[in-house]
């Protein structure tokens, strides 16, 4: 007596409701077992798509009629497109099952593979489902380059955007302010770069709160999505090509293709140079410049009787040097020192308040847009306990639908828990910008060497002759910033200085730098 196996294929619980359930499935197939008098031997469930022949319970199933190899076996099933979707896997996997001697039939589409012209219909039969595949995966093809060629991003939001939707229904993305700030600061920072390299980069990215890992950092700086383009891949006899999207872009596109020209010429660029290892006693090392020769000053440390010495010195012929310790104190010093010119601090403010304003507004739409999943899952969930009660579905689907509903409930529940987390709700005051310019010292301190060396070249954005006074090397941006007795005509500075990048970008960044901090040390 043969040994009859019943296999079942669900893809998905939407071809549940459409008449493919598996307890529809199997009623049928036990119905035809007992009107021909075959005993079953067992029944298998699966839920893969039949797009190709990787299902996990397929597979058990093959495995175990090699091994058994006692008596002749048939796997039944309803339809042809529940054995395949795929006319050329089905042909190849039909001729290795006949060589087991394993019998094929779908009881809804009966074949006599006995007439040689049984073969024909099974190939109709095959390529009807292929057919309606392929017409499915070329109309959601076509709908997805047609929104590509419109400028929209349909894919996941990269990252520094998010994913939103308008009030009529139409999702697109926006930039996600932490992320963006820390984007646009590292393609700057790119084009700027005379001392750091890309790897270098990327670290100082994750520390400033950026996560990805360094290859998918090596891609984004090469993303044209950055500067609000989109690149179009090649489709049918159309080539690959990069267009206007309708989302704004992160940078501008001139400092977009600037960054592309420096990471071109990867023989010549600074930013392939041997990494370094940071040195907290060296902090200003490949800042300094030598007032003798006006060579990069680099550092090295001399044994004396009871502990080492640190000094930033030249190289070469050229003896110059100076202790380190007296510097890097001295700047510790004037951190301590300094305090912020009153217009200066009412613009940091303005901009660190700005800054927090967009971080809500972002909190409360992705609050929202999460709230509105975790209902619609409850819905479904709800709904799904209906059609069960009604008898429309049977248990396993009502089960996998459940579980489904719970999977993505306690994921959304964690997202939210995260967003709330790292939204910063009632951390910052109103005071924040105004806070951190008066505890620069105390955050410096505080921080690792990585850090350290963040804040000092906002102080010192290029290179400069060392001197033994700090107030010596400072730039005039600065000076005007912290010392604002300097310049008398408040009104003259405003115009002068309103528009100047210097003093925007060290602004910027010490407005990060209090998020970043989360003002844990105010």
């Amino acid at each position: 007596m043969p040994v009859v196996y019943l296999y079942i294929r669900v893809s998905t619980d939407e071809q549940a409701v459409k008449g493919y359930s598996q307890r529809s499935q199997l009623e049928r197939l036990v119905h035809y077992c007992k009107y021909n008098s075959l005993v079953i031997t067992e029944t298998i469930l699966e839920d893969c798509s039949a797009k190709t022949f990787n299902r996990p319970a397929w597979n058990k199933l093959i495995t175990k009629i090699k091994y058994l190899k006692s008596s002749p076996a048939t796997i039944l099933f309803t339809c042809w497109d529940r054995f395949s979707r795929n006319i050329t896997d089905a042909y190849i996997i039909f001729e290795k099952l006949q060589k087991l001697g394993v019998s094929l039939q779908a009881i809804d589409q009966p074949i006599d593979f006995s007439i040689p012209e049984s073969k024909i219909i099974l190939a109709v039969y095959l390529a009807t489902s292929e057919v309606e595949n392929d017409k499915k995966s070329r109309n959601v093809s076509l709908g997805l380059q047609k929104a590509r060629l419109e400028g929209r991003w349909i894919n996941k939001a990269p990252l520094g955007y998010r994913n939103k939707i308008t009030a009529d229904g139409k999702k697109y993305i926006a930039a996600y302010a932490p992320e963006a700030f820390i984007i646009r600061e590292v393609f700057e920072e790119i084009i700027k770069a005379k001392r750091v390299t890309l790897s270098e980069i990327y670290k100082e990215a994750m520390a400033k709160g950026l996560k990805c890992s360094r290859s998918a950092f090596y891609m984004l700086v090469r993303n044209p999505i950055y500067c609000g383009q989109i690149k179009i891949p090649e489709i049918g006899n159309e080539k690959s090509r990069i267009i206007d999207g309708l989302h704004t872009g992160i940078v501008s596109l001139e400092l977009f293709e600037r960054v592309q020209k420096v990471l071109g010429n990867i023989k010549n660029s600074r930013l392939v140079k041997k990494k370094r290892v940071l040195n907290e006693n060296y902090l200003l090392r490949g800042i300094l410049l030598c007032p003798d020769c006006g060579k990069t000053l680099t550092g090295s440390s001399s044994q004396g009787r009871s502990r080492k010495y640190y000094y930033y010195h030249c190289t070469g012929k050229c003896k110059y040097r100076i202790r380190a310790d007296y510097i890097n104190a001295g700047f510790q010093l004037f951190l301590k020192d300094i305090k912020i010119d009153v217009f200066f601090s009412k613009r940091a403010n303005d901009l660190l308040k700005k800054i927090d304003k967009g971080r809500q507004l972002d909190y409360q739409i992705k609050k929202s847009e999460i709230g509105k999943a975790m209902d619609r899952s409850i819905d479904r969930s709800l709904n799904a306990h209906r059609l069960f009660s009604e008898g429309k579905i049977d248990y396993d689907d009502y089960f996998l639908i459940k579980e489904n509903c719970k999977a993505y409930l306690k994921k959304y529940a964690s997202e939210l828990r995260e967003l709330v987390l790292n939204a910063g709700a009632g951390i910052y005051g109103k005071n924040a910008g105004d806070s951190i310019f008066h505890r620069l010292a105390e955050v410096y301190e505080l921080s690792d060497v990585l850090m350290k060396q963040r804040i000092a070249r906002l102080f010192f954005p290029e290179k400069v002759i060392a001197d033994a006074n700090i107030l010596n090397m400072l730039p005039e941006f600065i000076k005007e910033i912290f010392g604002g007795e300097l310049v008398k005509d408040s009104v003259m500075k405003e115009q002068d200085f309103n528009n100047d990048e210097m003093i925007n970008n060290f602004l910027n960044e010490i407005a990060l730098l209090a998020f970043e901090q989360h003002l844990k040390t105010f």
